[in-house]
């Protein structure tokens, strides 16, 4: 059976996936059980015969990425990500993605920035699920740019009572150090913009300086968006292993650091699982940013990208149990520090 989605002026058709599957080779619509975002024109999963009874989750993916890859398949031979968490007992109605980047735009990762239109786009996604699992809250785990496309968006929102939990994995808090290379302002590589001046919504992953203010990515940002939240965050990093937050000589000796939130006390744990070949220092190449890329601890362990694909366990910790610090590590095998 096949459905018509209809967004803006563009009609799209698609077969909603099969109950209890969402498939990494599989198309990029996989919504079911009448599961109908109203905001989510690249696709995504989502829904099916069931009741949630569980916090839902929502997984946003990161640059150059797609929400089916939450199932990709780990290098350590464990269960993807979305398996993790379905062999743990959640349902399709509990478990969501969302895709927030075109197919084009997944092409040039060297041009995506956080705007209105991705935090519109999270803001409904995350009101669609609650509406849809009758839910109070739901739990966010994103990954690279999906952590602050996912703040943006809860910020934009004022959704902060309505998340439970943020697990945030390889994402440039405090914006990447390899931008300093580029510039705030360079027509060529806009994913490392400073703050639009006419408009605070516009915003690439530029540092904070000077000659190019990014407030989101100083203190007082995204560093800091736990204080004063109920809410629980986390983070899951690959160290110097890390080929996308340490391709760069200045500053390498703290390039990681960039993941991680600041010691609030709601900030229950920031964990370390990169492993195998430490990240090149030099590497302007924004164009090789995708989920199949191997640099770095991706190589030959954990890097940025397997640091998502490999760590579902540490997710589901994070997620259904009081862990804090390395005791979110139980029952994963590698590194976990």
């Amino acid at each position: 059976m096949r459905h018509i989605l209809w967004a803006g002026a563009l009609f799209i058709s698609f077969t909603p996936a099969s109950a209890h599957a969402v498939d990494h080779t599989g198309g990029a619509f996989q919504f079911s059980g009448g599961f109908q975002p109203s905001n989510a024109p690249y696709g995504g999963f989502g829904g099916g015969n069931c009741t949630a009874s569980r916090t839902p989750v929502i997984f946003v993916h990161g640059n150059g990425d797609e929400a089916k890859n939450w199932d990709f398949p780990p290098s350590t031979g464990v269960p993807s990500v979305y398996e993790t968490f379905r062999a743990a007992g959640y349902n399709d109605c509990e478990l969501f993605g969302i895709t927030h980047l075109s197919s084009t735009e997944r092409t040039l990762p060297q041009f995506n920035f956080h705007d209105r239109t991705s935090a519109d786009r999270i803001r409904d996604f995350i009101l669609d699920v609650l509406a849809y699992t009758g839910a109070s809250e739901v739990d966010v785990v994103g990954h690279s740019l999906g952590v602050t496309v996912s703040l943006h968006g809860i910020d934009f929102g004022n959704l902060w009572p309505m998340v439970r939990r943020f697990v945030a994995i390889g994402g440039a808090v405090r914006g990447l150090a390899s931008c300093y290379y580029v510039g705030p302002g360079n027509p060529a590589a806009t994913t490392c913009g400073s703050q639009n001046w006419w408009d605070s919504n516009v915003f690439g992953l530029h540092p904070s300086v000077w000659y190019g203010p990014n407030p989101r990515m100083a203190n007082g940002g995204f560093r800091d968006r736990p204080a004063g939240l109920q809410t629980e965050f986390y983070s899951i990093h690959a160290g110097f292993n890390d080929q996308i937050l340490c391709t760069t000589t200045t500053f390498h000796s703290s390039c990681f650091q960039t993941a991680l939130f600041d010691p609030w006390s709601n900030v229950r744990a920031q964990l370390d699982v990169g492993y195998g070949s430490t990240a090149a220092q030099i590497d302007l190449n924004f164009a090789d940013w995708s989920p199949f890329n191997l640099g770095g601890g991706d190589s030959n362990g954990v890097g940025h990208f397997r640091s998502k694909n490999n760590t579902g366990q540490i997710q589901l910790n994070m997620l259904t149990s009081a862990c804090s610090g390395t005791g979110c590590c139980a029952g994963y095998a590698d590194p976990c520090r």
